[in-house]
C-alpha cells in the first residue's frame, strides 16, 4: 500500500507534493476543485519512496489520463498556509511537463478522467494574474517561466 507524504501534527499539516507546469499557444492548464474558489497547478501528494519527478508523472495519468514526462525542475518551494482553517507547511516541487502524445488540445474546459471533482481548463497567460490561484505567487512567475529552478518561500498566512 502507497502512503501519501502527508502528516496530520493535530493543529498543522506537514505536505510533500509535486505539481506540474504545461503550457500551449500561451495558455497554461490549470484546475479547480468544484469546492474552492481558487485554481491550481495539476498535481498531488508525492508517496513515500517516490521522487517528486516521478510523481507529477503519474498524477497527470491519473487525472488526465496522457502520458507526460516532466521535462525540468523549475521552482521548489516551501509554502506556508491555511487551508479549511488548519495551517499547512509544504515542501512543493514543480515541474515544467511535455504531452508525450500531444493529446492534450486546447478547449476551454474539460473533466478529469477520475470524474467530475475537478475541472480543467486552459488560461490565457495574461490574465493569469486577475485569477484566484494557489499559490499567489504563481500569476506573476507563470508569465515568466524560469530557464534555471528557482527556490521560493511563500507564505500565505
Amino acid at each position: 500500500m502507497k502512503h501519501d507524504l502527508t502528516i496530520d501534527l493535530g493543529e498543522q499539516m506537514l505536505n510533500c507534493r509535486t505539481a506540474g507546469v504545461i503550457v500551449k499557444d500561451n495558455h497554461v492548464l490549470l484546475h479547480k476543485n468544484k469546492k474552492d474558489p481558487f485554481w491550481t497547478l495539476i498535481g498531488g501528494r508525492i508517496q513515500l519512496g517516490e521522487d517528486s519527478a516521478h510523481a507529477v508523472e503519474r498524477e497527470f495519468a491519473e487525472e488526465l489520463g496522457i502520458p507526460a514526462k516532466a521535462e525540468r525542475l523549475l521552482w521548489t518551494v516551501e509554502n506556508f498556509f491555511t487551508y479549511k482553517s488548519r495551517p499547512y507547511h509544504e515542501y512543493s516541487f514543480i515541474y515544467l511537463m511535455q504531452d508525450m502524445d500531444n493529446r492534450l488540445g486546447r478547449t476551454e474546459e474539460f473533466l478529469s478522467s477520475e470524474g467530475g471533482e475537478f475541472h480543467y481548463e486552459w488560461i490565457p497567460l495574461e490574465v493569469i494574474g486577475e485569477l484566484p490561484i494557489r499559490p499567489e505567487f504563481l500569476r506573476e512567475k507563470l508569465q515568466q517561466i524560469p530557464s534555471v529552478p528557482e527556490h521560493i518561500i511563500h507564505k500565505e498566512l
